[in-house]
């Protein structure tokens, strides 16, 4: 039985990872748990496994520097890393160092189990390699290790390889994934689905050919998006080999094609136990396309920092519901904001940033909709952004197409608040109208409006231009004006009719409006 040990400073997740397959399947005993770093050094010392699988980030000691040690001491210990997308470089630093395989969470059953296989394949072939003195055909490995060992394509491959007859003295390998552009495909394809197929098959031939006919490299997969290249040139043209042989070739394609390509390149080795990993950094790099709108990627140029955490993305979903809430003038930035996380949170995984992106806009809408605040069927508007977003396939495109998105929305949100907040404000008017003779106070008239105190007096001032006690008192003055002209009665006594309980404010307040007292004012009337 294998030895092996899991480490991860999620419980939740060593729990789950630990019942997540039948170890005894893998001929693999789960000897020990850890949940630090300190714990995983000391577990490797005392169980000397075969195999960790372990987080790549965890207190007191890394999994990467676990790892170092563990080369230091000499173990043949295999170690398996599990990374969040914002420690991708740690894993690319993981896998330079000898690392089996990194696995992004959440970690899938299919992901571990392969990792697993490959790390007992080579735990088999170390025993063999020392007990034998033997070496397993690199190239048949290859073949077995990306097609998932599916025989009629392994054979097929690996049979087209031989004929070539490839001179791999002093050379190096580099992983090639190359393909129509994702743009350029869905404009094809919508046009005419079947000259889309016949347009990739011609130029999936075309690139085989080349790099055949040339003896630069050799076809390692195909599948629907791309063609899988392992390239084979020069060691003396390591820091040229893109300009001097690639490129041309794409260029050459794209002419007699009359078609975009984009490819990805991975990082350039020497043995070819090392291909498997140019291979995945040539695969990583192609989907890069969506990120960096380039034809060519490099892996080897591929320096980005994973700065932003989950708790960072929740933070700023937050502040940008608060800013549409709010009315904030940053509105736009903050939501933008939110589209930067999302691309530092899934750099490299396309797929992650659409879905992610839904789920955004899915829970924003809906809390909006709560608030009614939206003016059309929400579940109308979000499946019409998702059609938009499908549509789109760079990041910058993306983030434009959420940014108007939302400008509009917002835009609109306020236009129907704009209108909302004139017919509450003439309904409460109407309300001071009807109850001018009653001690009127702000939570009474907030109440009418169904807002709070504080919202209620700068909505009215916004629509009235005065507070809510100047517009009582204006209609107050108002009926005491028709009063004194219409009726005999004093002073006192239109005061208590008009709302006031105390002569004297009611006269005070007559004064200050109208500059006259009561009784000037009548008498001035009778005058006339």
């Amino acid at each position: 039985m294998w030895k092996l040990v899991i480490a991860d400073d999620e419980r939740v997740i060593e729990k789950g990872l630990k019942k997540m397959i039948n170890w005894e399947s893998f001929g693999i005993e789960v000897v020990g748990e850890a949940y630090n770093g300190e714990q995983l050094k000391k577990s490797i010392e005392f169980f000397d496994p075969d195999i960790v699988l372990t987080d790549i980030i965890m207190p007191y000691v890394t999994g990467l520097e676990i790892l170092h040690w563990s080369r230091e001491q000499k173990r043949k210990t295999k170690f398996i890393f599990v990374s969040g997308y914002q420690e991708f470089s740690y894993a690319q630093e993981a896998l330079k160092n000898g690392a089996v395989d990194y696995l992004l969470k959440p970690v899938g059953a299919k992901n571990l189990e392969e990792a697993l296989k490959k790390a007992i394949r080579l735990l088999q072939e170390q025993n063999i390699v020392e007990i034998f003195d033997t070496k397993k055909d690199e190239f048949q490995k290859l073949f077995e290790d990306i097609n998932n060992g599916r025989n009629y394509e392994n054979e097929d491959l690996y049979q087209m390889f031989q004929e070539a007859q490839l001179d791999i003295t002093d050379c190096m390998y580099a992983g090639i994934c190359a393909g129509i552009c994702p743009d350029a495909a869905v404009e094809l394809s919508s046009r005419s689905f079947g000259q889309f197929n016949l347009t990739r098959f011609s130029a999936f031939n075309r690139l085989t050919g080349a790099f055949s006919s040339r003896k630069l490299g050799f076809v390692v997969k195909k599948d629907k998006d791309a063609l899988h290249i392992m390239g084979v040139f020069p060691g003396k043209d390591r820091d040229v080999f893109i300009q001097k042989y690639v490129d041309p070739i794409r260029k050459q394609v794209e002419i007699e094609c009359a078609v975009e390509l984009c490819m990805g390149i991975g990082r350039p080795v020497e043995q070819p136990s090392d291909m498997l990993r140019s291979y995945k950094d040539a695969k990583f790099a192609f989907g890069l396309y969506h990120f960096v709108e380039e034809k060519i990627v490099d892996f080897s140029d591929v320096h980005w920092e994973y700065n932003v955490t989950y708790d960072d993305y929740k933070a700023d979903v937050e502040q940008a519901f608060r800013a549409i809430i709010a009315k904030d003038e940053q509105v736009l930035e903050k939501l933008d904001q939110v589209m930067n996380d999302i691309e530092a949170l899934h750099y490299g995984n396309w797929n992650a940033i659409i879905m992610r992106t839904m789920h955004f806009t899915g829970d924003l809408g809906s809390r909006l909709n709560q608030y009614n605040l939206l003016d059309i069927d929400f579940y109308e508007m979000q499946d019409e952004l998702q059609r938009k977003a499908e549509k789109q396939f760079t990041v910058s495109a993306l983030k434009n197409c959420i940014h108007n998105h939302y400008a509009d929305l917002v835009r609109r949100i306020y236009q129907k608040g704009k209108s909302e907040e004139k017919v509450l404000i003439e309904d409460v008017k109407d309300y001071i109208r009807q109850h001018y003779t009653e001690d009127l106070s702000i939570k009474e008239l907030a109440d009418v409006a169904c807002v709070s105190q504080n919202y209620f007096s700068a909505m009215f001032k916004k629509e009235t231009g005065q507070n809510y006690k100047a517009y009582l008192t204006s209609i107050r003055m108002e009926e005491a004006l028709r009063l004194l002209r219409e009726t005999d009665d004093k002073t006192y006594e239109i005061a208590e009719r008009v709302g006031y309980n105390n002569v004297r404010r009611f006269v005070d307040a007559f004064k200050q409006i109208y500059s006259v007292s009561p009784m000037e004012y009548r008498k001035a009337l009778r005058e006339k």
